[in-house]
C-alpha cells in the first residue's frame, strides 16, 4: 500500500492507494496548523490508523503548501507551526519509514502524468493550480523538477508585467511571500475578486463574481478578461523557459469550463508564430490529484 498525505492549513488528508494508484481509502482531519509538534502528532497517528486497518505499513509521501528551502524548511505557508522546525529531521522522529516530501503543486502534476491523469505519460508537463494560491510544479524528462533552493515551479510568484498593468490600470499589490506585484495577488481565486472590485464590482467570493458574470454584468465581464489575459501571459513566460508538451489547470478555477477552454488563445497571444503550442486541459483527478501525487512521491514513482 501507499499513503499520501496533503497538508493543508486547515484541513489535512490521507489517501490509500494500491500499486495501481487506485484509491481505497480516505479520510480527513483538522489541521493544527500553528502547533508543529501537535501537527506532526496528527500525522502520526493518521499513519498508524492507515496500518492497522490495512494490516501492513505503506509507503508514505507528504504534500505541503509554500516553498521548501534547500536547508528542508518550510518558507511561505500557512502552516506556522512547521517554519522553525527542520523537516527531514522531525519527519524522521515521528514516523518508523522513510517519508518523501514536497510542494503540493508538484505532487499534483506528478499524479496528473501518472495513470488516468491529464497528461498522462508525458515527459515534458507544468502543472499551474489557480484556487486560493496560484502554485505549480513541473515535469521535465520524466523527472519532478525540484532546482536549486526549491523554487521552480513558483509562477505564481513571477511578477506582473508593466504592460499588463499599464492595459488594465493594475496596482502592484502586497503579496504574502514579502513581495509586491507577484501574479498570484491577481489570478488566484481571491484574485479575481480582486479584479472585479477593481472594475467596480462588489464581491466577497469567486462565486459571487461568476453569477455576476454568467448574468452578463460589465465588470465581471471586465475581469474576466483581463483575468484570462494574465494568466494566459503567464503560461505563455512558462512555455518559453520550460517548453511543457501539456499545462494541466488543477484548483477551484479549473473546474469552470469556460475559464479552461480560453486559455490556449489567451497563452498564445502571448508567444511568437511558429513555437509549438502545449495543450491546456483541466485537471482529471481534481482535488484527489494532489494526495495520489503525494503517495506516488513516497513510493518513488516519476522521480
Amino acid at each position: 500500500m501507499h499513503y499520501g498525505i496533503d497538508v493543508g492549513g486547515t484541513k489535512i488528508e490521507l489517501g490509500v492507494f494500491d500499486s495501481q494508484w487506485q484509491r481505497l481509502a480516505t479520510w480527513r482531519e483538522a489541521t493544527p496548523a500553528a502547533d508543529g509538534p501537535a501537527l506532526l502528532a496528527r500525522l502520526a497517528a493518521m499513519v498508524a490508523v492507515a496500518d492497522a486497518q490495512g494490516g501492513a505499513r505503506g509507503t508514505l509521501g507528504l504534500g505541503l503548501p509554500g516553498v521548501i528551502d534547500a536547508g528542508g524548511r518550510l518558507v511561505a505557508a500557512n502552516l506556522p507551526g512547521l517554519r522553525e522546525l527542520p523537516l527531514a529531521a522531525s519527519l524522521s522522529e515521528h514516523f518508523d519509514r522513510p517519508v518523501a516530501f514536497d510542494n503540493d503543486s508538484r505532487c499534483f502534476i506528478l499524479s496528473e502524468v501518472g495513470p488516468g491523469g491529464a497528461a498522462a505519460g508525458e515527459r515534458y508537463a507544468f502543472g499551474a493550480i489557480l484556487g486560493t494560491g496560484a502554485g505549480g510544479g513541473a515535469i521535465v524528462e520524466g523527472r519532478l523538477l525540484g532546482g536549486h533552493g526549491g523554487l521552480a515551479g513558483e509562477w505564481g510568484h513571477l511578477p506582473l508585467s508593466a504592460a499588463a498593468s499599464e492595459r488594465y490600470h493594475l496596482p502592484r499589490l502586497a503579496c504574502g511571500c514579502g513581495l509586491h506585484g507577484c501574479l498570484e495577488r491577481y489570478i488566484s481565486g481571491p484574485g479575481l475578486v480582486t479584479l472585479f472590485r477593481h472594475f467596480g464590482g462588489e464581491a466577497e467570493r469567486a462565486e459571487t463574481w461568476y453569477a455576476a458574470w454568467q448574468a452578463g454584468d460589465p465588470a465581471a465581464e471586465l475581469a474576466h478578461r483581463c483575468h484570462v489575459d494574465l494568466i494566459g501571459e503567464a503560461l505563455a513566460n512558462v512555455t518559453k523557459l520550460l517548453a511543457p508538451a501539456a499545462i494541466v489547470i488543477g484548483g477551484g478555477l479549473s473546474t469552470l469550463p469556460e475559464v479552461v477552454a480560453e486559455l490556449p488563445a489567451a497563452l498564445g497571444r502571448h508567444l511568437f508564430p511558429g513555437v509549438a503550442m502545449p495543450r491546456v486541459v483541466a485537471s482529471r483527478l481534481g482535488a484527489a490529484s494532489g494526495v495520489r501525487g503525494a503517495a506516488m512521491l513516497g513510493a518513488g514513482a516519476c522521480v
